[in-house]
């Protein structure tokens, strides 16, 4: 999965020359917490609530509105902030925003700005990719290390005519096994299971989804 997927397009952008006060009306009229500042074409930084927060005094009085209305973004922003390509891997990114304790990065095309990638986008990404919401069923077992069991369980899945809504492996579950999980869709579930059972598989637990809401069987 690519950064291309998932960013936002329609980046909300302010100047460096403008007020804090500015930006938190900005932030606040579109329900968001961070401004990336651009100069013409430009992408020169990128300023947060909290940079905000350093900014301004928590009391909210006269002098907290005189302060805001003066203060320059350019002096509170981050210069310079840390940016991804379109055709970045997701993970790569999110693993950026962690080691970096960033919520959210500015993505460039050829020096251009493209969009941007946030702690928000990230989830919507893992919700979508593990199938979440959908109906079916949720499937985890144990496999080992060698790609053997997986295969034979997708071919059980082609033989049963079911399909594999998503599919994540979790290889540090423990020393001898990976754990997978899988979420299937299909009206032979039932033999599908059955048939995991009957070929060995160390399921560790079914979750059924319907309009009804979560099982576990």
């Amino acid at each position: 999965m690519f950064v291309k997927l998932w960013m936002k397009k329609d980046v909300i952008s302010i100047t460096p020359d403008q007020t804090l006060a500015e930006a938190t009306e900005v932030m606040q009229q579109n329900r968001i917490r961070r401004l990336l500042v651009t100069q013409g074409p430009t992408l020169v930084g990128i300023i947060s609530q909290h940079d905000i927060q350093k900014g301004i005094p928590a009391n909210g009085d006269e002098s907290t509105r005189m302060i805001a209305s003066q203060s320059k973004v350019e002096a509170y922003m981050t210069h310079n902030p840390i940016t991804a390509g379109p055709m970045d891997p997701l993970e790569d990114i999110a693993l950026s925003m962690r080691k970096n304790k960033i919520g959210g990065i500015p993505i460039l095309e050829d020096g251009t700005l493209v969009g941007i990638i946030t702690e928000s986008d990230i989830f919507r990404a893992l919700t979508e990719i593990l199938g979440a919401g959908r109906n079916g069923a949720r499937v985890e077992m144990k496999i080992s290390h060698s790609s053997k069991e997986l295969f034979q369980i997708v071919k059980l899945c082609k033989q049963f005519d079911i399909a594999i809504t998503a599919i994540s492996i979790y290889q540090n579950f423990s020393p001898e096994h990976d754990l997978l999980t899988v979420r299937l869709d299909g009206e032979e579930l039932d033999g599908l299971i059955d048939a995991f059972w009957e070929s060995g598989c160390q399921i560790n637990r079914i979750m059924r989804f319907d309009k009804e809401g979560m099982a576990d069987t």
